[in-house]
């Protein structure tokens, strides 16, 4: 109900245990009510309990608050709301909060501040029961992070597609050495694409797949969008005998993004679309 924001999204994961929600709209609209949203995960995500573990690496209640800006608003812009809501966090709901990327004065990265947690030592593979850890002291909020909600992690960038190809395969190797292949760091790899090979759960109780979970950085570019990412996903799983099963975004393409903001952005708030991952019900 917060005036001039908007509700674009919330995709939901069973196996995951994790939903993405997608707000977009004026700069103080956006920081409150996505503070409102933070505060209600700390009343209602406990990661102690066994009721909110899932298979997804997280190390927060509230894991990650990406900002990113949207038509004629600047990076900076996007930046000053990161590190508002981070610091309002820290100050009135008393969690842990990192920044990254234009919000922090390093610009670090957001896969650079991960690893020196224990994010991705957490929630695979039968892995997560550890507390959460971090060689990285909060920038805002308690310096040890309270069990129940951990850390969040809480930056600027430009805007990032999160775009996943399951295979249909249970062999996560298979999806690991794909993701290593396609990655923009890697020779021959997609233009600012970010990849990891995850196991998945299916509809079917203790039934797993194998996915290549990717980040795309530059969306926008013919080398880095999803249409080249699946292209090239599907070439290499054929060469591992395996096929593309499926794929999918969990966040609005920037296409549809423009779209909505030509349509009248905030002036016109839709109703919100709430997806879940192939095979959730």
């Amino acid at each position: 109900n917060t005036p001039a924001a908007a509700l674009l999204r919330i995709f939901s994961d069973h196996s995951f245990h994790r939903s993405g929600i997608c707000i977009a709209g004026e700069d103080d609209a956006v920081a409150d009510a996505v503070f409102e949203i933070a505060a209600g995960a700390r009343d209602g995500i406990n990661l102690a309990s066994p009721e909110h573990s899932g298979n997804h690496h997280h190390i927060g209640a509230v894991d990650l608050l990406p900002f990113s800006p949207l038509g004629e608003a600047t990076l900076e812009e996007a930046a000053a709301v990161a590190r508002t809501v981070g610091e309002r966090m820290g100050r009135e709901l008393g969690m842990s909060v990192i920044l990254y990327g234009a919000a922090h004065e390093s610009n670090r990265s957001l896969v650079s501040v991960r690893k020196q947690t224990n994010f991705f030592q957490r929630g695979q593979e039968g892995h997560g029961t550890d507390a959460v850890q971090s060689g990285i002291a909060p920038d805002f909020g308690p310096a040890k992070p309270a069990e129940g909600h951990g850390i969040t992690l809480c930056g600027a960038t430009p805007y990032v597609v999160n775009y996943n190809l399951m295979l249909d395969t249970a062999d996560v190797s298979i999806a690991k050495q794909i993701s290593k292949l396609i990655r923009g760091s890697s020779e021959g790899g997609l233009t600012g694409v970010q990849a990891m090979g995850y196991l998945k759960g299916t509809s079917r109780t203790g039934e797993y797949v194998a996915e290549v979970a990717c980040n795309l950085t530059e969306p926008m570019k013919q080398g880095g969008n999803a249409e080249a990412v699946l292209e090239r996903v599907s070439e290499l799983a054929l060469g591992k005998g395996v096929h593309v099963a499926k794929s999918y975004a969990t966040n609005p393409l920037p296409s549809e993004l423009e779209a909505w903001r030509m349509a009248g952005g905030p002036e016109r708030i839709p109703p919100f679309d709430w997806r879940v991952a192939p095979g959730d019900q």
